[in-house]
């Protein structure tokens, strides 16, 4: 199974944006209340590979897809947060929140509340 998940986090950085768009959706799919494969996503190093992804200004799709992973990451899980936070996520998000598009804002803010959610429960 980690032999499948790294391929998938190897994905996340093909020059082929449907392929990258695959990616981040599948690890968003698969780690969405699932703590185990949270934690093997972020040992194989997924989380900073998506916080790039948050960088694409010209594919909105794919940064609210990223933004949505990042999140997930986050929730509900203390390694997931640090990872994201480590990563540079929290500055990416909010960077993302200055887009002129409304969906991409959206989605940053829902990860941001995720974020800041778990940093309420840990300090």
């Amino acid at each position: 199974m980690v032999a499948k998940q790294q391929e998938v986090v190897d994905r996340l950085r093909s020059l082929d944006r449907s392929t990258r768009l695959k990616a981040v959706r599948e690890i968003k799919n698969q780690i969405i209340g699932n703590k185990s494969k949270k934690l093997s996503y972020i040992k194989l190093e997924a989380v900073p590979r998506v916080v790039e992804l948050l960088q694409e200004n010209a594919d909105a799709f794919l940064v609210v897809q990223s933004a949505a992973t990042v999140g997930s990451f986050a929730y509900g899980l203390e390694d997931g947060f640090r990872a994201v936070v480590a990563s540079g996520g929290v500055q990416h998000l909010l960077h993302a929140v200055s887009s002129q598009d409304n969906t991409v804002v959206e989605a940053a803010l829902r990860a941001l509340k995720l974020v800041w959610q778990v940093w309420l429960m840990l300090f």
